[in-house]
């Protein structure tokens, strides 16, 4: 075979191998493959803390402004808690350092991917396509969570639950996810809100000696009746959570 046929039959492999479209066989089992996984994502987890810095641009009417927000974020239990440390690099109050502010993300240690994944959120997954991120190989697949399950936004009188869509991206090799994109639909027209989307990054990350697949960087927009916020913010600095540290759970009493 000359030079030029073994470099055409080259391409044709690796064509068909990356280009290769999977069986509706395959595609369902790579669907339970990755919901195996996500299910079974927070149960690995070690508690950890780490640091969580988000910029924030508000574009008010008339008003430009720029924020950057520290919050020490841990995982414990299988629950997430948050305590905000800094705004702007200046120490905040305690009733700043316990309350949520608005327009911040949530979710990353595994409560989105529980309530994609669960099959009580009666959730609609469908195969998309395969894709390359990160010069990985991945499964691509779409999602649907209906409003009982859905992503809660906060109102300056209330908090509601609205139905969102999106992608799930994940390495077709270890089934571990790497990317959710999703966003807000069927957002009730009394709300302030108009709309919302959010791209959430997995990576590998190193705590107490072992690397597991934990949150690296986040994108979130969302635009009000009287704001629009763009948002972008990086997990650092990640380490076992120590027994000794006092955290106070939501609900719980001195």
């Amino acid at each position: 075979m000359t030079r030029s046929a073994t470099f055409c039959a080259f391409l044709l492999i690796t064509g068909c191998a990356f280009g290769q479209t999977l069986s509706p066989a395959e595609q369902n089992t790579a669907i339970g493959a990755v919901r195996d996984y996500a299910l079974s994502y927070t149960k690995r987890l070690p508690n950890y803390t780490c640091t969580q810095t988000t910029r924030q641009t508000l574009r008010p009417p008339g008003l430009f402004r720029t924020r950057v927000i520290e919050e020490q974020l841990s995982f414990v239990d299988r629950k997430e808690i948050r305590r905000t440390t800094r705004i702007d690099g200046h120490p905040v109050s305690p009733q700043e350092a316990s309350g949520r502010l608005v327009g911040m993300s949530q979710g990353e240690f595994g409560s989105l991917l529980d309530i994609i994944f669960e099959p009580a959120t009666g959730a609609d997954l469908r195969w998309d396509r395969m894709a390359t991120l990160d010069r990985r190989r991945v499964y691509v697949i779409a999602f649907r969570v209906p409003q009982p399950s859905g992503y809660v936004l906060t109102e300056p009188k209330r908090a509601i639950q609205v139905p969102f869509e999106g992608f799930v991206y994940a390495d077709a090799q270890t089934r571990a996810v790497l990317r959710i994109r999703m966003k807000c639909v069927m957002i009730p027209a009394d709300s302030p809100y108009q709309d919302l989307d959010l791209t959430l990054d997995y990576k590998a990350a190193r705590v107490a000696g072992r690397d597991f697949i934990l949150p690296t960087h986040f994108v979130l927009n969302y635009r009000t009746d009287e704001v629009v916020v763009a948002s972008s913010g990086d997990f650092t600095n990640y380490r076992r959570f120590s027994a000794d540290a006092t955290i106070q759970f939501e609900g719980d009493t001195q």
